[in-house]
């Protein structure tokens, strides 16, 4: 099921990609100001292109020095039209932080949501087998002329039949406006059709309630999340897959287990109180960019020897994540935030990270408070020393 140590892994990823399109945004910021310092070929009148040099360099230099800010102030004796090129180029950049902002805040909640749709889409396509095991048991007696054709195991397989009536995966799929493709379900059948356990399961003349089992298990565990095309279709289809698979197995193994037996239980949720997790994810990320020029500053503070630019971009999404966590989610141990992101620091930095993240963010604590800044309560106050 879906863990608070997944949805930080989103919070990463979501960052990454948002704190990628403010530094596009930076750029065309400053390419707008270099657009509005251009020699007019078409203009009548004299072109002084080593002036205009100097307005772009004098307006640029003006947006870098005071973007952070939010506003910019003149200097002494600048030019109007250096002064609204450069406040032309911070409004430019705002909005299109906010619009990119917004529309990844949108984007992250689509992807945790996204967890379920492929699970229940899994799920189905055990029922689009079984419909096409039954069409391809009906031909195979055309074929040979019996008058009564042999049963298709798989569509009287008791998993199956289970998820073909449950009304929860029915009214799911529907409401989500979920649907396969039948080409794209047909070519799966027919990897299916050469799949050595299901070929000795089709044959066999009445499989037993183990075999049926079996089977269940195979047709998911080996072959939708092993066989090489429906993996590559998987990955194509839902981006996060390689992160997210081990979710869909546990939810999936879940129904294995228990659904043939208890065909009316409800299906595996998401996680076990997703409206809870879902704030937290939410609220993570959005106060992850709130701090962000703050939690950069304490760690430019505490690593001055460095080149701030030359800590890679994922440590200081991990520290960035860390600190936030720390300083605005009260029920949380610090130990807790601490060793989960120096986790992943291990598994989703450079080898010499988790050294890195595990020493400053022990200092970065210890900053924090100091300045009142980490406020625990409740489960939170758990060895927050």
């Amino acid at each position: 099921m879906l863990n608070r140590r997944t949805l930080r892994v989103k919070a990463m990823q979501n960052l990454y990609a948002l704190f990628q399109s403010q530094r596009s945004n930076f750029n065309l910021a400053l390419d707008r100001i270099a657009d509005d310092f251009m020699p007019d070929l078409n203009s009548m009148e004299p072109q002084k292109p080593i002036q205009l040099a100097a307005y772009r360099e004098q307006a640029q230099t003006l947006f870098k020095q005071q973007y952070k800010s939010g506003k910019i102030q003149p200097e002494r004796e600048a030019p109007v039209k250096v002064l609204q090129s450069a406040v032309a180029a911070l409004n430019f950049y705002r909005q299109q932080n906010d619009k990119d902002f917004q529309a990844q805040s949108r984007t992250m909640l689509r992807q945790a949501d996204g967890i379920y749709d492929q699970f229940l889409l899994m799920l189905q396509l055990a029922v689009e087998f079984g419909h096409l095991a039954q069409v391809d048991a009906e031909e195979r007696a055309r074929k040979r002329g019996d008058q009564t054709p042999q049963s298709a195991h798989l569509y009287h397989n008791p998993l199956v039949v289970a998820l073909r009536n449950h009304p929860e995966l029915k009214e799911s799929l529907l409401r989500r406006g979920l649907l396969w493709d039948v080409e794209t379900v047909r070519g799966f059948f027919r990897l299916l059709g050469k799949d050595p356990a299901y070929v000795a399961y089709r044959q066999s003349l009445k499989p037993t309630a183990e075999e049926e089992a079996d089977m269940a298990a195979h047709l998911f565990r080996d072959f939708m999340f092993a066989h090489e095309n429906l993996v590559e279709y998987f990955e194509n289809q839902h981006l996060a897959w390689d992160e997210d698979k081990s979710v869909l197995r546990d939810m999936v193994n879940k129904v294995i287990k228990h659904l043939p037996d208890n065909p009316t239980q409800p299906l595996p949720l998401l996680s076990l109180s997703w409206e809870d997790d879902r704030q937290f994810y939410q609220d993570l990320f959005t106060q992850a960019v709130a701090e962000a020029d703050y939690c950069e500053q304490l760690l430019a503070a505490r690593t001055q020897n460095w080149d701030i630019d030359r800590i890679t971009m994922i440590d200081r999404i991990l520290l960035n994540l860390a600190m936030t966590e720390m300083m605005h989610f009260p029920s949380i141990p610090v130990k807790v935030s601490i060793n989960e992101y120096i986790e992943l620091s291990k598994e989703y930095s450079t080898p010499r990270s988790y050294n890195f993240v595990n020493g400053l963010l022990n200092t970065l604590n210890e900053d924090l408070a100091k300045e009142g800044k980490i406020r625990k309560s409740g489960r939170g106050l758990i060895d927050n020393k």
